[in-house]
């Protein structure tokens, strides 16, 4: 079977990127479509052309900077997308934000490829609180509260930080690996596990419409003075993006046991994925 890499991008908040890479059944060159949408910020749309893996062979495939993108807030067009290069890569960014709560839908055209497009909702923003940090135990223990009348996802991540001259500095290169602490973590005793991960990934069925208090143990003792709690809150779409991806964002490189039939992708007649997250950060100091 001939195979295609798909380049599904990971927009990581703070400015950095992250490209993912697995195998996908080929069936001809088509557009890759990727977006992660967050409230508050403008909508950066990143546009490529797949290939097969023996034609490219350093995996930079084709940007597409003259296609025809255009953006729908809620069924209204709104100012078409402009081409940027930011950090080297280039992106369509929208004119003006994303809202929490809206509709959007992306369509992208270009000469001799199949038009695709994709669409997803933008969810509501986190509510979390009460976080702290034991040095000495190596446990971390915050508060989430669930909205029972949403269907909610959720995305786990803790950095370290430190103050530099009064300012607090994130490290955001690397995330702290983290498991659910056995001797707390009583709701989700089926899912705890010797392992250590960057990111922790929750359904709502776990937790729907409770308030919930997580601990966490550090792989790691923790050496920096503050401590980051990063929840991502996300839709279906964004999860089961996540989800499928995990083990690529986190190693850096293709995974090749990967099932094709795994991979999700929620853009027609293309690759990729059109999806909304929506990120809230604490900051709290070591004890």
């Amino acid at each position: 079977m001939r195979f295609v890499y798909s380049i599904l991008l990971v927009i990581i908040f703070g400015a950095c990127e992250k490209e993912s890479k697995m195998y996908i059944p080929y069936d001809g060159d088509k557009i890759v479509l990727n977006s992660l949408i967050q409230p508050d910020s403008l909508i950066y749309i990143r546009v490529t052309q797949s290939k097969e893996v023996r034609v490219y062979g350093n995996l930079q495939f084709p940007e597409l900077s003259n296609a025809m993108v255009t953006l729908y807030e809620n069924g209204i067009e709104l100012p078409t997308p402009q081409w940027q290069v930011i950090n080297g890569f280039g992106y369509y960014v929208s004119a003006g934000v994303a809202q929490e709560g809206k509709q959007y839908s992306i369509g992208v055209e270009y000469k001799g490829l199949t038009s695709v497009s994709g669409a997803d909702s933008t969810p509501a923003r986190p509510v979390i609180k009460d976080a702290h940090a034991q040095r000495s135990n190596s446990r971390l223990r915050f508060t989430l509260s669930d909205n029972a009348a949403e269907t909610n996802y959720y995305s786990i991540r803790f950095f370290n930080a430190d103050s530099v001259n009064g300012t607090l500095v994130v490290n955001r290169t690397d995330t702290l690996r983290c498991r659910l602490d056995p001797s707390f973590e009583n709701n989700f005793v089926d899912i705890i596990g010797n392992n250590y991960y960057g990111e922790i990934d929750i359904a709502d069925d776990r937790i729907n419409g409770k308030e919930t208090v997580f601990v966490l143990q550090t792989e790691k003792q923790m050496t920096s003075s503050h401590i980051i709690v990063e929840v991502r809150g996300l839709t279906e779409g964004a999860y089961k993006y996540l989800q499928a991806t995990y083990s690529q964002r986190q190693n850096d490189k293709p995974d090749v046991s990967l099932d094709p039939v795994n991979v999700y992708s929620n853009v027609q007649n293309g690759y990729g994925i059109v999806a909304g997250v929506n990120a809230r950060a604490l900051s709290f100091k070591v004890e």
